[in-house]
């Protein structure tokens, strides 16, 4: 699956395809403060960018899922490195529960 359309639409649409995935951020690129790394799903981190960063949501991504690659890219914050992992087939890792994002009412920016 390939997908280059707003973050907002791949996250949307890596949760309609493969709605058991975990997605872990790249801290190297987003390193968002008392933000666990590891164990999101696409809706919590909507919520997530939709109290915290909202403009990150409409930035162009590039979603790879096949074989080799299970990725998501925003080629304006990193070319090389995807920005966030996908965990969608074989053996997933845990699911953090609910993350009570709403507590969250800073705005932040990770882009000059």
């Amino acid at each position: 699956m390939y997908l280059q359309d707003i973050l907002g639409v791949c996250l949307q649409g890596l949760n309609s395809r493969f709605p058991g995935h975990v997605i872990d951020i790249n801290v190297e690129i987003l390193n968002i403060p008392e933000v666990e790394a590891e164990g999101w799903n696409s809706l919590q981190l909507i919520e997530l960018f939709e109290k915290i960063a909202p403009d990150i949501l409409k930035k162009m991504a590039q979603m790879n899922i096949d074989s080799n690659e299970t990725d998501i890219y925003i080629p304006e914050l990193s070319l090389e490195k995807p920005v966030f992992t996908i965990h969608c087939q074989g053996k997933l890792p845990s699911l953090h529960a609910a993350r009570g994002v709403g507590h969250k009412k800073r705005k932040l920016s990770f882009w000059h």
